[in-house]
Parts: structure tokens; C-alpha cells; sequence
């Protein structure tokens, strides 16, 4: 297998490429290195995040990070993934699938952790077994015109032309919400922008220009202005994962529900492949870049370190690159090809035709 044609620097890689990839090299090897570089792009110190164990489809991760700031982006990451859970989903789907017809209000941090997508559609599915459909039987996301303002304040953040941390969420939240419409898991879905915004009506914070002071209360006022106008009883709800967000929603009349955030990850825990899911290790790369901007692949072999490096906030990328899932290849060691050629044989050009032509079809 020549790799070379397919990876090399400043080349964009395909999801499914990223894949086969690591999958090659996971079956040759035991354990895989993930470091973050400095996301600006300049050379200095790489920081161990996790190493990957076991088979690419039964694979073991442990988080080998100690920087309290890493692993909180760690566990972002991982809840984006789908590998790391909200604390007590289960309680929050069971407590909206007694009604057939959903309406659901998204605060900005549910788009940003990928909250509907990657844990509650398929909650829904497991608090509702016996169910012929396994869903509600019509689901609203309404999204407050406030929420895709902070969305698109933060992904206008770049730094010396490169996406800033909270750009590339920014960015994140954007795909997310191409996600959505895309209907995945649910073929009665819809998503709606829902409440007209002011600019005048918008307080800035002088220390992060990003942030919006009074975005939660104008959030509320959009999502109850529509559900007035929806006149909908039953199975309307407003999610967010803050706390007092929660609390005023109710004050104020509205059927709020809190998703908690997934427990910290800490140094020296250890994450499996999920038994009745499945969670690509590319997918993690991914959110993993996301989050860090560059990151480093490493191992052993023969007496050499080995490695090949991922960008996720390079200066050209445009929202094309998010839709398709795409990392660009912004490195390697000389003698990366000698070793990653004789890995497996497989057809990447093909699966790579297979998967632009899904995309495609889903658009």
C-alpha cells in the first residue's frame, strides 16, 4: 500500500482515510501516542494526552494527561465523540419520551458538546425499546437566533490567520448544526431558527469579546416569544447544561431541563469502546484536534519514534472542510512512509469515492 499518495504534508485528509490510517498502523502496533503541539503552529513542547491501547475496534484509552486545563478539554472531546457520557442522561430522556411529539429548545452549550446528536437521539432510542419507530414521533430543535450569535462570534476568533481554541468550537457548533439537519438518526427531525436578534440589545464582555453578558435571558425570551406563538402544551422543553440558566427557565415559566456535564476525566482513567456503540478512533482524533488545534500521533518501532501530525485550525480552512469531517496532514518523521507502507492493503481511493458520494447524498 503507497500511503504517500494519499497522505502527505499539507494534504487535506479524508474522515475515512484518517481511519484506515490509524487502523493500519493500530494493528501493527501496541500502543499509540497523542500529544498536543502549540496551536499557533510554532515549534516548543509536546504534552502527553492519552495513550491508545489493545485493537482498533476494541480499543483501551488512558487519559496520561496531569494539566487540569487539558483534561477538561479531554472531556469535551470525548463527550463530542460519544465516548464519554452526560451524567445522568438516562433521567433526562426518560423524562421527555412520554411524549410523542417533542419540541426542544437548544442552549448554545448543548451545540457545543453535541448533546443532540451524539447522546440524546440515541437516548431516546434506549428509554423507549419496545417503541416501533424508537423515537418521538416528531422532533423540533429550535435554536434562539441569540445561541447561533454567540456561535458565529466565536468562529470569527483567529489569531495570525489560524482559528483560535474558541474558534475552532465555534466552527464545531456550526457543523453541528449541519448535523442536525441532516436528520441523522431520526428521519422526523427538523431544526428551526427561531427569534429575531438586535444587535443594540447585545452587552459584549469587555474581557472576552466572544461572550454575550446577557445572552441567557434574551435565549429564554426567544424560545418562550416561539413556543406563545407555537401554542404547544405538552413536550416542550428548554435544555441547557448551566445550572442557573436551568433555574430561571423555570422561574420564568418555562419547562427547563438540565443536562449535566460528564464527570472530569482525571489522570490515569481509563475508556473502553463501547459495547453496544461505536465510536470510530478516528472520530476521536478528530475531537481531540478540535480541541487542541495540533496534534502529534506517535510510536515505536524497530528502535524508532514515529509519529505524523494533525491540524484541525490551519489558515485556509473554510466551513467545506468542517462539513466534510476533514484534518489536514501538517507533518511527519522521515521515515513515517518506510514503515506505513507496509501496513495493509486496502483500497483507500475507493472507500474515500464511497464516502464523498454519502456525503453528497446527504446534503
Amino acid at each position: 500500500m503507497n500511503w504517500k499518495k494519499h497522505v502527505s504534508k499539507g494534504r487535506i485528509l479524508d474522515f475515512p482515510v484518517l481511519q484506515l490510517l490509524i487502523t493500519s498502523i493500530k494493528n501493527n502496533q501496541g500502543h499509540l501516542i497523542v500529544k498536543a503541539k502549540p496551536d499557533d503552529g510554532s515549534e516548543g513542547p509536546v504534552d502527553k494526552l492519552i495513550s491508545i491501547g489493545s485493537s482498533p475496534a476494541n480499543y483501551h484509552i488512558k487519559i496520561i494527561s496531569d494539566r487540569s486545563d487539558h483534561l477538561n478539554n479531554l472531556t469535551s472531546a470525548m463527550c463530542r465523540s460519544g465516548l464519554v457520557k452526560p451524567y445522568d442522561l438516562e433521567k433526562v430522556t426518560h423524562s421527555m419520551i412520554e411524549s410523542e411529539d417533542l419540541v426542544l429548545g437548544l442552549d448554545t452549550n448543548l451545540i457545543y458538546n453535541c448533546i443532540v446528536s451524539e447522546h440524546l437521539l440515541s437516548g431516546f432510542e434506549k428509554a423507549n425499546p419496545f417503541s416501533y419507530s424508537k423515537m418521538p414521533n416528531w422532533l423540533l430543535l429550535a435554536v434562539p437566533g441569540v445561541v447561533m450569535k454567540e456561535i458565529e462570534n466565536a468562529a470569527n476568533h483567529k489569531k495570525k490567520g489560524r482559528l483560535t481554541h474558541i474558534g475552532r468550537l465555534g466552527f464545531r457548533a456550526l457543523q453541528e448544526i449541519m448535523v442536525l439537519q441532516e436528520n441523522r438518526g431520526s428521519s422526523g427531525s427538523a431544526v428551526l431558527v427561531v427569534g429575531s436578534t438586535n444587535p443594540q440589545q447585545l452587552r459584549y464582555s469587555d474581557e472576552d469579546s466572544s461572550k454575550i453578558e446577557n445572552a441567557d435571558s434574551l435565549i429564554r425570551d426567544q424560545f418562550r416569544n416561539f413556543i406563545r406563538e407555537l401554542d404547544m402544551r405538552k413536550g416542550v422543553y428548554f435544555l441547557t447544561m448551566d445550572k442557573t440558566n436551568a433555574s430561571l427557565g423555570r422561574a420564568e415559566g418555562l419547562n427547563s431541563i438540565r443536562v449535566n456535564h460528564p464527570k472530569m476525566l482525571r489522570t490515569g482513567y481509563d475508556l473502553y469502546q463501547l459495547g453496544e456503540e461505536t465510536v470510530l478512533l478516528a472520530r476521536i482524533l478528530y475531537e481531540i484536534a478540535v480541541e487542541f488545534g495540533v496534534i502529534e500521533i506517535s510510536w515505536k518501532e524497530h528502535g524508532r519514534m514515529h509519529y505524523f501530525e494533525l491540524d484541525s485550525g490551519w489558515q485556509w480552512k473554510n466551513m467545506g472542510h468542517w462539513e466534510n469531517w476533514q484534518l489536514l496532514c501538517s507533518g511527519y518523521d522521515n521515515h513515517f512512509f518506510r514503515e506505513v507502507n507496509n501496513y495493509d492493503e486496502v483500497d483507500v481511493e475507493k472507500i474515500s469515492s464511497y464516502w464523498k458520494e454519502l456525503r453528497e447524498a446527504m446534503v
